[in-house]
């Protein structure tokens, strides 16, 4: 098998753009790259509406910390319907729309009301004196394709670390096909970090005795588990272990049942 063979269609591969395996938008360390004889242009093209449900699950952290968007653009909120966050000449500003009606954002754009959407975003206004105080909750991990750019990541890390002739082994077929084409079902263990520091990093991936994978990775302040065995035995043996492992972390796994 040539050598130029892309990890994803495993068709010829001879694109000159990297791919970077953490999205830009949320500070991909300099380097944790694969080369365009790796991932070809049409999949590196193709599967960016996965890094883009990976960003938008992150865009408060990653505004809040001051992360730049692709390509050095400032850091901004402006994939949720009623919200909008830009940095100013003051410093960061977000304005919530919670009124039945569009309004005129800080920064003089369009901002739509709440319509009760995923992405809308339920915000609560209270006062105490001098002080002003808003608080809100919001989903995370429910969107599919937030499922599958997490795999992504962790697929394209054992590329990256163990080397693309062991990611074209049809042992990972399951796993491409369910990044690519969403087929099939496949799980996600996440867990919250000890600190809330804003930090990514990838550790090399786990080996089994039986010769199966994962990859464990931090994005912000949440660390995840992606088990890339086709029969993901070992994310159930974590399931099964949970206390020992994770001791008194806060854990779940993706997609969570209704």
């Amino acid at each position: 098998m040539s050598s130029d063979i892309c990890i994803w269609c495993l068709q010829h591969a001879n694109g000159k753009d990297e791919e970077h395996i953490i999205p830009e938008a949320l500070g991909c360390p300099p380097g944790f790259v694969l080369p365009g004889t790796v991932v070809c242009r049409k999949c590196n093209n193709g599967l960016a509406n996965l890094d883009s449900a990976v960003i938008d699950e992150f865009d408060f952290r990653a505004f809040m910390a001051g992360v730049p968007k692709k390509k050095g653009r400032p850091p901004a909120i402006r994939s949720r319907g009623n919200v909008v966050g830009t940095i100013e000449k003051d410093g960061s500003a977000i304005s919530f729309n919670m009124d039945p009606v569009p309004v005129t954002a800080h920064d003089g754009s369009y901002l739509a009301p709440y319509r009760g959407s995923t992405r809308d975003v339920r915000a609560k206004f209270t006062r105490d004196g001098d002080t002003a105080r808003i608080s809100f909750d919001i989903p995370f991990g429910q969107n599919r394709k937030f499922l599958r750019g997490i795999t992504k990541i962790a697929f394209s890390s054992l590329a990256y670390f163990l080397g693309a002739p062991l990611a074209r082994s049809p042992a990972f077929s399951s796993v491409r096909r369910f990044v690519k084409h969403g087929a099939g079902n496949r799980h996600v263990l996440l867990t919250s970090s000890n600190d809330n520091c804003y930090s990514n990093s990838v550790w090399p991936p786990y080996i089994s005795p039986s010769g199966d994978y994962a990859v464990t990775f931090r994005l912000t302040s949440v660390e995840f588990l992606v088990d890339l065995s086709e029969e993901e035995s070992f994310i159930r043996m974590l399931q099964a272990k949970a206390p020992r492992f994770l001791g008194d972390k806060n854990w779940c796994t993706l997609p969570i049942k209704a």
